[in-house]
């Protein structure tokens, strides 16, 4: 009895030893090791892994097999005014985890024009999530055949693009999602109170991202490539935008990455890139234009030649001219006749207003709009105007928006507008943000 006592307390002291080895190791890793662990996934080709031997294909089927990369390109650019200006990104996936061929499927995007990007302001990250932009045709392919059953938000037989939608692609063989979750915060600090009674409140503004924003993003490297026009590949950081989860075949679920500290996502994008304009629906990806699959092949053409050298600009907080009211306890905006001149010698520009009454140039100024100046926009040509902010009166002072022929007017809900009697002279859209 005395030996297996013995025996006992030396297994005993033999586990402390051990124990106190493993925490010690443990306490140096979590609080001197740091080393940073990267995850890298390379989203190459998405062919099926049931795919031909390619000599035991046909030509036709070369071609359609070569092409399927998880991001495709379109771009004419109507550089020689002999078309339309067209952008086009279509994403190859699956729709199964076996990743046959009989589970391909697209969905792309097309804009008439060249995109330009801009934030959406929503009120909570379930409404980002089921935000969908207008400004875009939407198409699906599958089964070879290509059709838009898009038809607003809350009426669709085709696919979503918005966050809430999960790709499943191809990485090594084995089935990943692939997800739009990015998103970055802004910080601003808004002062209220007086002398001794002055405070300093910090505000924290998530913006998330959303399609247009990889949209542009893409059609922003297409355009500042030294390859220029062709046909040609690149290879895009897609990190900030988009998280890919491993498919687990066990737990028949996508798990996240818990052991990388940083995660990048590469993504090979094929690119046609034309300086000729598109003249018919042959030469799109979807094989239709703005969900016409005759365009330009029968007599019915929709005029080219509204799209040729059509330009969108934004004008925005640090375009404007200031004057300070005593009166109204504020500055009202306008433009000078410098920019109203430039504008008016560029008959086929689209302008569009943007007054952010927290952007950081106004704050940096310490400048509180509080309305429209006298003929602040007269006879200056305005697509939209918006103007997102807290609740407060914005005041639109006599010919403020005169012949402007403004076609929508978005805001933030809160702001009410107070309209002189000649402020504006004809009829608009309302868009409450």
């Amino acid at each position: 009895m005395k030996t297996l006592k013995v025996i006992g307390n030396c297994c005993l002291v033999f586990l402390a030893v051990i124990s106190v080895c493993v925490s010690l190791a443990f306490g140096y890793y979590h609080f001197f090791n740091k080393d940073t662990t990267i995850g890298v996934n390379n989203v190459n080709d998405q062919l099926a892994v049931d795919i031909k031997k390619k000599d035991e294909m046909t030509e036709e089927e070369i071609d359609e097999f070569e092409q399927r990369w998880f991001m495709e390109v379109n771009y004419f650019s109507n550089s020689k005014n002999n078309g339309v200006q067209i952008q086009e990104l279509k994403y190859n996936y699956f729709t199964g985890y076996d990743l046959t061929e009989n589970q391909y499927r697209s969905t792309g995007m097309q804009f008439m024009g060249d995109f330009t990007t801009y934030t959406t302001y929503v009120n909570s990250e379930d409404e980002a999530n089921r935000k969908v932009l207008d400004e875009f045709y939407y198409y699906d392919t599958t089964l070879g055949a290509n059709y838009s059953g898009y038809k607003g938000q809350y009426g669709s037989v085709s696919t979503t693009l918005n966050r809430d939608q999960q790709f499943i692609i191809k990485i090594d063989d084995k089935p990943y999602s692939i997800q739009l979750t990015g998103q970055y915060d802004t910080i601003s600090y808004e002062t209220s109170g007086w002398w001794i009674f002055k405070s300093t409140k910090k505000i924290t503004t998530r913006t998330y991202f959303d399609y247009g924003d990889v949209f542009d993003c893409v059609f922003s490297s297409v355009e500042s490539c030294d390859k220029g026009f062709g046909d040609y590949y690149l290879v895009i950081d897609l990190s900030q935008y988009f998280t890919i989860r491993e498919y687990d075949i066990e737990s028949q679920k996508f798990k996240a990455d818990d052991v990388s500290d940083i995660i990048k996502n590469y993504a090979v994008v094929k690119i046609h890139y034309n300086e000729n304009g598109l003249v018919n629906s042959n030469q799109s990806i979807f094989g239709s234009v703005m969900c016409n699959p005759n365009y330009g092949i029968t007599d019915d053409n929709t005029d080219t030649i509204y799209w040729q050298e059509r330009m969108v600009y934004t004008l925005n907080e640090d375009d404007f001219t200031y004057r300070y009211s005593e009166i109204y306890d504020g500055y009202f905006v306008s433009l000078n006749m410098a920019t109203k001149k430039l504008f008016t010698d560029m008959p086929r520009a689209k302008v569009n207003i943007n007054i952010d009454l927290k952007s950081q140039y106004l704050l940096d100024n310490e400048i509180n709009i509080v309305g429209i100046d006298y003929n602040g926009f007269e006879n200056f040509e305005i697509d939209t105007l918006k103007i997102t902010g807290n609740i407060q009166t914005f005041y639109m002072l006599d010919k403020a928006l005169y012949n402007t022929q403004l076609q929508t007017l978005k805001y933030s809900n809160g702001i009410t507008f107070d309209f002189a009697e000649n402020s504006i002279n004809n009829e608009y859209v309302e868009v409450v943000l």
